[in-house]
């Protein structure tokens, strides 16, 4: 895990707002993903299913490096991936500290959902289905 999030990533703020330049993006499913974070306005350490980069496949899930970046450090789930190596802290630092990411989940959607509803869309959904849907 030690290269910077994709350059479609939803996580950087740079990526087309409304998720119109992220294959197999959803909004529906993106509002699914809102198991692998705290509550709106709360931050609590918890055991939770960890977001899988939209570049994964449904065979081989991998962590998104912005998710992990942003929002891993509350999931318990994801600090044991830590502790077993299977994440290494330093690298992902190294690769997403200097990016201009937003600064929670809930952020994000609220921006991606302003967008769609902006161009008077309910937001299209996908087929595929990677990582959890809650």
């Amino acid at each position: 895990m030690s290269s910077a999030p994709c350059s479609t990533c939803p996580w950087r703020k740079s990526s087309t707002l409304g998720g119109y330049d992220i294959p197999g993006f959803g909004l529906d499913l993106m509002r699914g993903l809102s198991c692998t974070v705290s509550a709106r306005g709360i931050r609590t350490d918890e055991f939770r299913p960890t977001m899988a980069c939209h570049g994964s496949s449904e065979d081989h899930n991998q962590i998104c490096r912005g998710y992990a970046y942003v929002e891993g450090w509350s999931n318990l789930s994801f600090r044991l991936m830590a502790m077993r190596g299977e994440i290494v802290l330093d690298e992902l630092d190294r690769a997403c500290g200097g990016l201009d990411l937003w600064d929670n989940f809930w952020e994000m959607l609220d921006a991606y959902e302003e967008v769609r509803r902006n161009d008077n869309s309910t937001g299209f959904s996908s087929s595929r289905s990677v990582g959890p849907v809650c």
